[in-house]
């Protein structure tokens, strides 16, 4: 898009044009975030301002009802009439603020105090409208008996001498001896004009703050740009020394480019044999447990096999072999071949790949490996356990998960029998949380120390000793899990010994 003619103006424009962008939009979300700061606190000022014109009309009529108790308290003169009257009479005097006064209804709709209607004291007030028509003396005493602790209304009424109505908001109280709705209010309009000059002050501050923040940044963008234009300057300057130098190394670098390509490609090469040779081990290490457990499940059946045998010899030897005796141990031989023909079977199959994917039950994948394994761990007393507290369906390949529970299961086996574990055990647990299935294998045999828990999952990493481990177990386990079937292995110490856990989607 540029040619090496324009790169000294592209590289002196670029920063003035970026710094200038940046100070546009800063400058227009700093204006925009102070108008929402405005519009935010115009109003939080209006909310706590009425609120506080609430608290004041809360405080006279507490006032009044304070008043009013205590005159009640102490009297010992007056009778309950003559007492009301000077109560009422004492309310009718109350001023506060521009407008506010104290009136005074019972709540049969009668008016006991107002000092603006005293032709009306004593009077039925229900029928009573504001300039809206509602009907407010009954909305009044109807809605305080419903909240007798206090209740806010609004209505419109006029201003002491004046016309027109204005809205106001009133505060009523029921004060239960006398069955008195004491009330007052305050007119809305005297407080927007205080808003209003609150408001106005707040703008003023924050226009005035704008104001001079935009003085102070169109100065910085100034010194900014000159001082990018001295910068851009000397870069350029000394872009066109370097340009020639740049130029000489292209040569280099072209025969530097074909000797990376041979280089690459022979790394390439070289860690596929690593991986091939690296897999050609697992599947050796495979073979060899392959060959280790059979050796196990068959020690018992060939032993057996030997018995019978001796049974013959020793009977032939005192002429007691007769026809039933040989057919009995051709038919008891043939059964424990047959079991050990079908353990070759069992094991083949196992350690046959997966092609694809196929719905299974984790416990009968469990059990697989558990099968073969079994004889060996017998063989040591270890007592292994499985608790099955949920038994998931999931998909995924069978045999590469019933390989990693045998490494697993077999792991635990070398550490209890290289440590020497009184009381060995082994435990599984099958369980799941959501759409989560979670394994678990535990054993007691002390866990593996700290400074190895970082490599164990390492290729080639081992801590059994001489060459009783290949250290690719944990390796294949963790790709067979994480890579082939998008789940989690785990490694943990407890208190007892190592913890692995497997988490798989349902």
């Amino acid at each position: 898009m540029f040619s090496e003619k324009n790169l000294p103006k592209l590289i002196i424009l670029t920063p003035i044009i970026t710094v200038i962008l940046i100070a546009f939009f800063t400058l227009y979300f700093f204006v925009k975030n102070q108008n929402d700061y405005f519009e935010e606190e115009s109003v939080r000022v209006e909310t706590e301002y009425i609120n506080k014109q609430k608290e004041i009309l809360k405080k006279e009529i507490t006032y009044i009802i304070n008043y009013i108790e205590h005159h009640v308290s102490r009297n010992k003169t007056l009778k309950e009439s003559e007492l009301k009257k000077e109560i009422l009479k004492y309310i009718e005097t109350i001023r506060y603020g521009k407008h506010g006064y104290i009136w005074v209804h019972d709540t049969n709709y009668y008016l006991k105090a107002h000092p603006f209607r005293e032709n009306n004291i004593g009077a039925l007030d229900i029928s009573l409208k504001d300039a809206m028509g509602t009907l407010i003396t009954k909305q009044f005493i109807d809605e305080t008996i419903k909240s007798p602790n206090g209740k806010f209304i609004e209505y419109y009424w006029q201003k002491p001498k004046e016309l027109h109505a204005s809205k106001k908001l009133g505060f009523f109280r029921l004060y239960e001896k006398y069955n008195w709705v004491i009330g007052t209010g305050l007119y809305i309009d005297d407080i927007q004009k205080t808003i209003f000059e609150d408001k106005k002050l707040l703008e003023d501050r924050i226009n005035k703050y704008i104001r001079l923040v935009l003085v102070f940044s169109f100065l910085i963008i100034l010194i900014i740009g000159i001082i990018s234009f001295l910068i851009s300057r000397e870069i350029t300057q000394a872009f066109k020394k370097y340009q020639d130098s740049v130029q000489k190394k292209e040569f280099l670098l072209e025969d530097l480019n074909k000797n990376l390509e041979l280089k690459v490609k022979k790394a390439i090469i070289d860690v596929k044999k690593k991986d091939r040779a690296m897999f050609h081990q697992s599947r050796l290490a495979r073979m060899g447990t392959m060959l280790s457990m059979i050796a196990h499940q068959w020690r018992q059946p060939l032993s057996e096999v030997s018995g019978i045998l001796m049974e013959l010899e020793t009977a032939n030897k005192f002429n007691k072999v007769d026809s039933r005796m040989i057919e009995s141990s051709v038919s008891d031989s043939n059964k424990l071949i047959s079991f050990m023909s079908n353990t070759i079977d069992d094991f083949r199959n196992f350690f046959k790949p997966d092609k694809q994917k196929v719905e299974f039950y984790i416990e009968d994948a469990c059990n697989e490996a558990i099968t073969l394994v079994d004889a060996s761990i017998k063989n040591f007393n270890i007592k292994l356990t499985k608790d099955v507290k949920n038994n998931s369906l999931i998909k995924g390949y069978k045999r590469e998960f019933a390989q990693v529970m045998l490494n697993l299961i077999s792991n635990a086996k070398d550490a209890l029998k290289q440590r020497e574990i009184k009381h060995p055990l082994i435990k599984i647990t099958l369980d799941s949380k959501d759409t989560k299935v979670i394994i678990t294998v535990e054993d007691n045999a002390g866990g593996i120390k700290e400074a190895y828990i970082s490599s164990i999952f390492d290729p080639y990493f081992t801590t059994k000793e001489g060459l009783k481990g290949t250290g690719l177990g944990l390796y294949m386990s963790k790709m067979i899990i994480e890579k082939n079937m998008n789940g989690e292995l785990h490694f943990e110490n407890t208190k007892q010994g190592a913890l692995f856990t497997i988490i798989l989607e349902c």
